[in-house]
């Protein structure tokens, strides 16, 4: 567990650029929206936020950023 995972939420983004689901390697076309890793503090930021599409929020929610093995 990382230093910051207890601050981690997901964020709605509406996407400017190509961008690939960390779940299912869906295509994230510009102008749509996904879900990213954001960390709740305005002075933080993370480099390597995931990024996942709508669908695999909609199937596993807030889960997405527990472990592999833990998700239902």
């Amino acid at each position: 567990m990382g230093k910051y995972k207890s601050l981690l939420i997901l964020k709605k983004t509406k996407a400017r650029t190509s961008h690939i689901c960390h779940i299912c390697g869906k295509e994230i076309y510009p102008d749509e929206f996904y879900y990213k890793e954001h960390i709740e503090d305005k002075f933080l930021h993370s480099l390597h936020a995931k990024k996942y599409c709508t669908e695999c929020y909609e199937k596993y929610g807030e889960s997405l950023m527990l472990n592999p093995s833990d998700r239902k």
